[in-house]
Parts: structure tokens; C-alpha cells; sequence
């Protein structure tokens, strides 16, 4: 748990952190990044690269001791109700529940703010994402189809999601465009 006595500050970043909370198991952060990289698709059977999406394309993974133990009051407190003046309005967290399951399911902390003139919309309380569901949730907050806030009470088990693994077209796909675009660095 972080004892810091200064406030936590968050991450300035234009994409939702994925703020690393537990050190205790490097496999299992290992494990959540191959997560967040897999294409992945709710359209069965799709050999479409169009039709995936990776969460690392929406989300960055924070992996600083500073944020060792970090809790969903010290987050809240860290965005207060106005101007705490970031660029996302929520985050993930990645704590010691999300390692012990086989589905990664990252502490989703809705931190909006209303915009001036807007009816107050109350935070949601934290809730868990799996971690290959995080892709559908971005696409959807990006382009205010869904805001992530409305993922609250989802049952995720309803929503069945295809990973193009390794060695399929679409991922051998992805893996060119990362080259490329390594290249173009």
C-alpha cells in the first residue's frame, strides 16, 4: 500500500492508464500487456482485420512503484469532482484480484467530470473488466456510442470475445503493422 503522505498524482496522458498496483507477480503482468495487445472481435469467425481492435491501441499500462498499493478512495481523492483537468475520466487499475484470475479483470474507476450546465451524473462505483473486454469499452467511450461509466452492471460472460492468437492471419497481420511502424521510428 502506498504510505506516501503527499497526494498521489495521476498520470497526464491522453489515453485511460492501466495504473500497476501489485508487484508480486511479474507473470501476471506479463500476462495482462499479451492481453492488451491481442486483436480481438465479437464477430464470430472474422478473417477481417477491420473487425479487430487491441486495447493497447486505446489504453497505456503504467508500471511505476509510486502507484504500488494504490486504492480507489486515493484515486478518487487524486480526481475531485472538478477540474481535476485530465483527458480521460476513467482508468484501470491492476491489483492482486486481476493477477489471481485466469480473465485479468482490471478495477475500472469511473473519474468523469460533468461539463458546466450538464445535469450531475454520479460516479459509478468501481467495477471489474476483463482485461480482453478493455477493447470494446475504449472503441465504445472513443466515439461516445457508450460511455464507460455505462459498462457498470455488464455481464460480461454474455459478451463473447475472439482473439486472433498467434500464428492467424489477423495477428500475423498486427504483428507487420508493429514492425512497420517500429521501422517508421
Amino acid at each position: 500500500m502506498n504510505h506516501d503522505p503527499r497526494p498521489i498524482r495521476l498520470p497526464r496522458m491522453d489515453a485511460a492508464p492501466v495504473l500497476r498496483t501489485d508487484f508480486t507477480d511479474p507473470v501476471g503482468w506479463a500476462r495482462l500487456l499479451r492481453a492488451l495487445e491481442m486483436p480481438v472481435t465479437f464477430e464470430e469467425g472474422s478473417q477481417d482485420v477491420c473487425d479487430y481492435e487491441r486495447a493497447i491501441s486505446y489504453v497505456t499500462p503504467i508500471d511505476k512503484e509510486k502507484y504500488r498499493g494504490l486504492v480507489p478512495e486515493t484515486v478518487l481523492a487524486a480526481a475531485p469532482d472538478t477540474g481535476h483537468g485530465l483527458p480521460y475520466d476513467h482508468l484501470y487499475l491492476a491489483d492482486a484480484e486481476t493477477f489471481a484470475s485466469d480473465d485479468l479483470p482490471l478495477l475500472g474507476i469511473d473519474i468523469h467530470v460533468d461539463d458546466a450546465g450538464d445535469d450531475p451524473w454520479p460516479r459509478e462505483k468501481p467495477f471489474r473488466v476483463p482485461a480482453l473486454h478493455v477493447a470494446g469499452i475504449e472503441i465504445n467511450d472513443s466515439i461516445a456510442n457508450l460511455f464507460f461509466r455505462e459498462f457498470h452492471d455488464s455481464d460480461w460472460s454474455d459478451s463473447e470475445v475472439h482473439v486472433a492468437a498467434p500464428g492467424t492471419a489477423v495477428y500475423e497481420e498486427y504483428r507487420l503493422m508493429d514492425q512497420q511502424d517500429e521501422e517508421d521510428d
